[in-house]
């Protein structure tokens, strides 16, 4: 059975289990942003919807849906599992989304789509009413804390650990410099930012040319596999933490995402 069905099953499961319908699944982590280890798992998303009698219940239902599963698709303790699951409730997930929380965006914008369909309306204000400060502080804080906890202190230092720091630094970037949503895909954003690196000053080419060899050599290693430090990453890392430059924010229309939610539970 090949991995798209498995994952068709666990959705199907989780909304009998639930009693939910699953407006859409996607991956959202290093599978979907092209940088896999051999052994990586499976981060699985998803975003649904109950009756609208349980948004009116005084009984409120969970926000937050997880379950894990180990290769044969059987039910397993989180830790050491193959597919990671993770599902929001339509609001919460509506909430994150209207304060241009970037992971929210990343779900909308998955290149793998499992299960359901991605709505327009949420896609399409994912794509033009983000905020560039939300996406560009988020980002910096992804490049901030692997640095600090991984890179800098040398404790538990991976390739995995330095390509997301760099995908933070390279994303943050790309939204201060360009004014545009990254793509997720690490390696054609690596691509888009060398296409125009003399124009959009996001990364020098000595910099994305050592990010795509340590992608290669991730992939023909495990998750975990121990590295040395990369000195010229570790300068330009600290170079643009040093950098307090930040781009303006840009109000959202809200009231489209509430006029959309309330139409999407009463269907």
């Amino acid at each position: 059975m090949i991995e798209k069905d498995k994952i068709r099953i666990m959705c199907e499961e989780i909304e009998k289990e639930q009693k939910i319908k699953i407006l859409f699944c996607v991956e959202n982590g290093s599978r979907a942003w092209n940088m896999s280890s051999k052994d990586s798992d499976y981060d699985i998303r998803f975003v649904y919807k109950r009756n609208v009698e349980s948004y009116l219940s005084l009984n409120k239902s969970p926000e937050v849906i997880t379950k894990s599963y180990n290769k044969e698709g059987i039910p397993c303790e989180a830790k050491g599992c193959e597919y990671d699951i993770l599902g929001f409730d339509l609001y919460k997930f509506s909430r994150m989304l209207q304060s241009s929380n970037p992971t929210t965006i990343e779900w909308l914008m998955s290149p793998i789509l499992y299960y359901g369909t991605v709505p327009d309306k949420l896609y399409s204000f994912a794509t033009e009413q983000y905020n560039p400060m939300a996406l560009y502080h988020h980002y910096r804080s992804m490049c901030r804390q692997n640095y600090d906890k991984y890179l800098k202190s040398g404790k538990f230092l991976t390739y995995k650990k330095y390509l997301y720091a760099m995908r933070g630094l390279v994303n943050a970037k790309y939204v201060l410099e360009v004014g545009e949503l990254p793509e997720i895909d690490f390696l054609d954003m690596l691509d888009t930012v060398d296409r125009y690196h003399e124009g959009w000053p996001v990364a020098p080419k000595k910099v994305t040319d050592k990010l795509r060899e340590i992608i290669r050599l991730k992939t023909t290693q495990k998750e975990k596999d121990i590295t040395e430090n990369v000195v010229m990453l570790d300068s330009y890392i600290e170079e643009f933490l040093s950098n307090k430059q930040e781009p303006a924010p840009r109000k959202s229309y809200t009231d489209y995402l509430d006029k959309y939610v309330v139409e999407e539970v009463q269907k």
